[in-house]
């Protein structure tokens, strides 16, 4: 057998290690990662709260720009809440890599998540959460204000469109519209800003002093906006006798109202009966006896027969009065029970229920005469002196009949005459002596004027003058025509009642003759 040499040995050895070492040297090591960057150019966007369909991705490269796989990598949310389930733990190969399942934070703006890998700077994929679909509507701001009749509160109202999660919806039409009170505010609809708030047009509040609401509606959500109408004057309605019809009682609350929306300032109470209790029957409420103090003025109401159907329709005066002002204490209404249905029927009981009223408060020539504000009372030619009821018949219109002073009605006896606004003159006013009937089966409104209003003001009161209907004194062709138009200009309907008490200089309270 031949013998093998120790040297032939150890070259084969040496071979076979060179050989081994080239194999290792020609690409069995992984290349390596060079390079880690989003596919997405810009940030994705995706709901708050909601599942993200189309996941962002990833690519990891080697110093040749080959896509790697197999790389170990680490994905966490880094900013946002949002969640991250199915995170890949390593590279694709050859395509880009997802994220994962991803659900943003249910609080709208970005959310980020970081990719790590090796030694290479991480790299931020932001991904923006916008609002859902609408689900609420909220108040913002201007809810519970107070604000005169007519006039439009001071604070902004707005109001905010929210998705599920209470993020503001952006771009989504809100149309405001009065839910009560009869104020006004344009319907066009307002879009909401990027945060999802949108502020009402001017809401102009109603002319009556009774709950104000505006409703903001985006689709079919909806929210209420409350105001209330500010005034300190507070009429009280005291029926007596029968229990009226409920059309009648809301007339006289109603006309209530109206009137405090107008008379705004505190009268001081009157607390005379407080020490002195007194029956005060004469102003129509047999055996009722006051004890109490009144802020500002008690008004004894009753429906009841007088004088048949078609005649008579109301009485009503002021039956006591504060000395010096004449500011009215305690006043007294009556309507006849067979006319006050037909009077509902044709819509006009709001109207006469006000007119009458009206009277209680001041608009008579009990109240006028005393304080030097008729001229040529029962002739002819009877006319209203107050500076502040005639500057406002001048300012509606009426510069050609109110030179100076007003026209009073010089016809229908001492229950019409010189306690109302010429009829052939001012026509549909509401203190005219004559109610406007009907034409064409069409009821013609009465309007409550400034120049009603600002007569109060020359009686003393603190009045508000936005709370006036839109009114404009008639051409002198146009009154007349509307007047024969009117199924009642030529009736005598009402009788006004005279004072029956008046406070004595130590402060009793004595009945006064009728008159």
């Amino acid at each position: 057998m031949a013998r093998i040499s120790r040297l032939s040995v150890s070259r084969r050895i040496t071979i076979a290690f060179l050989l081994v070492s080239a194999a290792c040297k020609d690409g069995t090591a992984p290349p390596a990662a060079a390079s880690i960057n989003a596919t997405e150019a810009n940030a994705p966007t995706a709901t708050a709260g909601i599942v993200l369909v189309a996941a962002p991705s990833f690519v990891v490269k080697d110093a040749s720009g080959n896509i790697l796989g197999g790389v170990p990598v680490t994905i966490t949310v880094t900013s946002g809440g949002g969640t991250l389930t199915n995170a890949p733990t390593q590279t694709v190969a050859g395509a880009p890599t997802p994220i994962g399942t991803f659900i943003p934070g249910k609080v709208a703006g970005p959310n980020t998540i970081t990719i790590t890998v090796g030694n290479l700077a991480p790299i931020v994929i932001t991904i923006i959460g916008t609002a859902g679909a609408p689900a609420s509507i909220a108040v913002l701001s201007g809810d519970n204000q107070l604000a005169l009749a007519g006039t439009i509160p001071p604070a902004d109202i707005r109001v905010q469109v929210r998705d599920q999660f209470g993020n503001g919806v952006p771009n989504t039409p809100v149309i405001f519209t009065v839910g009560n009170g009869s104020g006004t505010v344009s319907s066009a609809p307002v879009n909401t800003d990027g945060t999802g708030v949108a502020t009402s047009p001017p809401w102009q509040l109603g002319r009556s002093a009774v709950p104000q609401i505006l409703q903001a509606t985006a689709g079919s959500l909806t929210v209420v906006v409350t105001a209330a109408v500010l005034s300190s004057y507070h009429p009280e309605i005291r029926f007596f006798g029968p229990t009226p019809a409920a059309a009648a009682m809301t007339a006289f609350t109603s006309a209530a109202a109206r009137i405090r929306a107008s008379i705004v300032g505190d009268i001081p109470d009157f607390n005379n009966f407080i020490a002195t209790p007194q029956d005060v029957s004469a102003c129509g409420p047999t055996g009722v006896v006051l004890n109490e103090p009144i802020d500002d003025v008690i008004i004894y109401a009753t429906v009841v027969p007088i004088d048949g159907p078609g005649r008579i329709l109301a009485s009503a005066g002021s039956c006591l009065s504060r000395p010096g002002s004449l500011h009215t204490i305690i006043g007294t209404m009556r309507f006849d029970a067979d006319d006050i249905n037909g009077l509902a029927t044709s819509g006009r009981l709001d109207d006469t229920v006000l007119h009458e009223m009206l009277h209680v408060v001041g608009i008579n020539r009990f109240k006028w005469e005393p304080k030097g504000l008729i001229a040529g009372a029962g002739t002819p030619e009877t006319r209203y002196t107050g500076v502040l009821g005639v500057a406002a018949c001048v300012t509606l219109g009426g510069a050609a009949v109110c030179p100076g002073s007003v026209p009073l009605e010089n016809t229908g006896g001492p229950g019409t005459a010189d306690s109302h606004w010429r009829e052939t003159v001012f026509d549909s006013e509401l203190m005219t002596g004559f109610i406007e009937g009907l034409v064409g089966g069409v009821r013609i409104p009465n309007q409550y004027s400034l120049m009603t209003i600002q007569a109060l003001a020359d009686l003393g009161y603190t009045v508000n003058p936005a709370a006036a209907d839109p009114y404009t004194v008639p051409t002198p062709v146009a009154a007349p025509l509307r007047q024969s138009a009117s199924s009642d200009a030529t009736q005598a309907w009402e009788v006004l009642l005279p004072p029956r008490l008046e406070v004595t200089p130590t402060g009793g309270i004595r009945t006064l003759r009728v008159q």
